[in-house]
């Protein structure tokens, strides 16, 4: 089974390495992905197009590029813009199209902070006394933080069983969601203590409890005030599991009991979607003790499930192996400390774990400490997020941590960890077929029919546009009249037109049908507020100043002329608003109907405009669209739609529909991409005017509102596509931008303030047969320190992680 799984369906992870996780607006993202197979962690050969997305606070998709990978390996970036990007949390999104068969779980997800520069007149800003941008976010309910403490006993095997002395793993959270250090006692039901717990400094820890039957057991916390907790109830033995994972020994102890009667029983070890060991119990089997040796297991998260006779787990426990087989990286640099705009070159080193020279691929980031935070003991990396993170459900507090050095404590740590977080299963229904491509290249498929729907065979395909020039591609459809563009080259943000013929060489009736990605749900978790921190505010606040007093030095040397802002109103290029140029009570410009171009008109009002939806007439059977409580009428290119319904077609059983059927078939027909902008009037000011030229029945009292919606095309609520024709806008594939790194010598004494963020950023260094390379670049004007942070993998399964700092006098 898990052979089939594995073939048929195989998984896959995904990592991606920024140069930082805060950025001002002005900014560009800079990042590198990693695609790997799920079981082995070479490069991937299912996928070779990742899809990248930046998402803001209201779930909207404000940037996409679709990337292309060679031996799993891509990069890209994210131009910011302070007019689209406001402070706040963005979450970047990546995953293949097969990721879509398996969920969003395993998608790559990862928040970060956008911070607007100031503006207005130039002024150099102090770091010390500009306010914080992280202000709007601060908890002033600190005194009360410990109040709410979530705090969960998770017994192993899954059941408080009675009469064996059971490890007991607990989890307690602040009202933050982080971890809080805590004691506390055990007590029954007559308050007598039968045992102690103790956190580590995650709030994660274990203990072991002898649980009587008939007993109940809460928890008393020692150095907080806040109520008892109830542990699990007692629960007589069915099949019991434990699993001793000690530190020192090189194998595991499986030890199971159970009573159930006649019925044969399955031990399976397994550990990303393979089965490492199977056992089987015979039928009647009371307790048994298994050792198997660690080694069969790979480094990563691992599990062990007792089956019943159906293969329905009846208990599970994870553990974590480390065999310290992960890549070495050493990087040394040529001095002690550099002055500023000073030449820096760091010499590369990578190793496997028996030393032997490695050729990896890696992606370096250096950044000013005094302007962007990097906590390189806790903070994730591709060692953390590949082996433990990808495999956990929920969020692991400083992943990092676990991987900085493996001793003792970080052994208990790790089982704890294990204990207390939950499992991404690995199973998957054979019988279910994958509804997601695997997408080797970037493709286009559709398929030709005629009005009844027949397949055209033969049918002639072409497809036009420019693509930074003239783009002319064209095919056959197959006798399913089937075709597909593959191979096609990167595309930029044109559209193209695709066009059928049928085998004469005619447009004929026929219509297009085109399978374009769908981008998946976005289930982004909003973030809890988050307590004030001191230090990341502090170091945002820099960053932002900082980045502030260079604009301003540059605008003041005559370099730069500083944008003037000026706040006005949002106008629609060719709107016919009676009322004039962006006078409206709401308005969705070109830009943002560009966000969800295949968005129906319809579905774009539900989601975009407040208070639009449908409902029924006051007093009246007939369906119709209004804003909050009045009636809509639209206007499409300054032509009012209902002048073009006749009731009179309607009969008196169907009249109640007939209206609302009348205005869907317009709003579903048009897509956010045909339209320049929508235009809400919704108070009197700025409806009486439509009423006025659109309301002929001067005894209709009704107060509407009115939608004045503008086409590209201009040419009214008319529906005149041409059916042999499909407009095909491609998602941005990027141009892969690079980093610019200035190079300062005596002959380029370039006077621009240089008070870059991001030091150096490189995506694509590799190492030679000998595991060496090196890099080299500039200091900035700043003085202080720089964390280089360096990662990568070598392409058979190993991966590796280095960070040191540099010092800037």
């Amino acid at each position: 089974m898990y052979d089939s799984i594995r073939n048929n369906l195989p998984r896959e992870k995904l990592y991606v390495h920024f140069d930082k996780t805060n950025y001002t607006a002005t900014d560009t993202i800079w990042f590198k992905a990693y695609l790997v197979d799920g079981t082995l962690n070479v490069p991937s050969n299912t996928s070779a197009v990742i899809y990248t997305e930046i998402i803001d606070e209201n779930n909207d998709v404000l940037q996409t590029l679709a990337l292309p990978t060679v031996s799993g390996l891509t990069w890209g970036a994210f131009a910011l813009n302070e007019r689209q990007f406001k402070t706040g949390t963005y979450t970047f999104r990546a995953y293949t199209n097969w990721m879509q068969n398996f969920g969003n779980s395993h998608f790559f997800q990862k928040q970060l902070k956008v911070f607007s520069l100031p503006a207005g007149a130039i002024g150099i800003a102090s770091a010390s006394t500009t306010k914080s941008p992280l202000a709007s976010n601060q908890n002033n309910s600190g005194n009360n933080r410990n109040s709410a403490i979530d705090l969960q006993f998770l017994p192993e095997g899954g059941n408080l069983i009675a009469g064996s002395n059971q490890k007991i793993a607990f989890k307690a959270l602040n009202a933050n969601g982080k971890g809080i250090s805590l004691s506390g006692e055990i007590l029954d039901s007559k308050d007598n203590i039968v045992t102690t717990f103790v956190s580590n400094t995650k709030g994660m820890g274990f203990f072991y409890l002898n649980a009587v039957a008939t007993e109940r057991y809460t928890a008393r916390i020692k150095n907080l005030a806040v109520p008892n907790t109830t542990l699990p109830t007692v629960k007589e033995l069915s099949t019991a599991l434990k699993v001793t994972n000690d530190y020192k020994s090189d194998s595991l102890v499986i030890q199971f009991g159970s009573n159930l009667k006649n019925e044969p029983l399955t031990v399976i070890g397994q550990s990303r979607g393979v089965a490492c060991f199977v056992a089987t119990l015979a039928a009647n089997t009371t307790g048994k003790t298994i050792r198997v040796a660690k080694s069969i297991f790979p480094t990563g998260v691992c599990q062990i499930l007792i089956l019943d006779a159906q293969r329905k787990p009846l208990n599970e426990r994870n553990f974590f192996i480390n065999h310290l087989d992960q890549a070495k990286i050493d990087v040394s640099s040529d001095k002690l400390a550099y002055k500023n705009r000073d030449s820096v070159k760091l010499v590369i080193k990578a190793s496997s774990f028996d030393k032997k020279p490695a050729q990896m691929s890696l992606s370096m980031s250096i950044t000013d400490d005094s302007q962007v935070t990097k906590d390189s003991l806790n903070e994730g990396n591709i060692l953390s997020y590949l082996l433990l993170t990808s495999d956990l459900k929920g969020e692991i507090e400083n992943p990092g941590s676990y991987f900085k050095q493996y001793d003792e404590q970080t052994h208990n740590d790790l089982e704890a960890l294990m204990l207390t977080q939950g499992w991404v299963n690995y199973q998957w229904d054979l019988t279910k077929k994958p509804l997601f491509k695997a997408e080797k290249e970037f493709t286009l498929r559709g398929k030709i029919t005629n009005l009844t729907n027949t397949p055209i065979a033969n049918a002639k395909v072409t497809m036009v546009g420019q693509n930074r020039g003239f783009t002319l591609i064209d095919t056959v459809a197959n006798d399913k009249g089937e075709f597909v563009f593959d191979q096609l080259p990167v595309m930029d943000s044109a559209s193209f037109i695709v066009q059928a013929l049928n085998t004469k060489g005619r447009k004929g009736t026929l219509g297009i049908e085109v399978d374009e990605f769908k981008r998946p749900e976005i289930e982004v978790v909003k973030r809890k507020n988050i307590i004030f921190d001191t230090t990341a505010d502090s170091v945002a606040n820099v960053l932002v100043a900082t980045q502030n007093e260079a604009l301003n030095k540059r605008y003041a040397s005559g370099n730069l002329l500083r944008e003037v802002t000026i706040t006005g109103k949002r106008v629609i290029p060719g709107s016919k608003n009676l009322n004039g140029p962006g006078e409206a009570d709401q308005i969705l410009t070109e830009e943002d109907l560009n966000k969800v171009p295949k968005l129906t008109l319809y579905d774009l009002l539900i989601k975009k405009i407040t208070g639009f939806r449908t409902g029924v007439r006051r007093g009246s059977s007939i369906r119709d669209f209004f804003i909050n409580s009045e009636p809509v009428r639209f206007v499409i290119d300054g032509m009012e739609l209902d002048f073009f319904y006749d009731s009179a077609d309607a009969s008196a059983a169907t009249k109640m529909n007939d209206y609302n059927n009348f205005v869907r078939t317009t709003l579903d027909y048009y897509n956010a991409e045909d339209i320049k902008g929508v235009e809400v009037m919704a108070f009197f000011n700025k409806s009486m005017l439509y009423r006025s030229r659109f309301v002929r029945n001067w005894l209709d009292q009704t107060q509407y509102a009115y939608i004045e919606i503008t086409t590209k095309s201009g040419s009214g609520p008319f529906l005149k596509k041409a059916a042999n024709i499909y407009k095909y806008r491609p998602m941005n594939y990027g141009n892969k931008k690079v980093f610019y790194s200035p190079k300062y010598t005596a002959e380029n004494d370039n006077k621009t303030p240089d008070f870059r963020s991001t030091i150096y950023w490189n995506p694509n260094i590799i190492t030679d047969e000998k595991g060496e390379t090196f890099v080299s670049f500039f200091t900035s004007d700043k003085k202080g320190t720089y964390t280089v942070w360096l990662e990568g993998t070598d392409l058979e399964g190993n991966f590796g992680v280095k960070t040191m700092k540099l010092e800037v006098k």
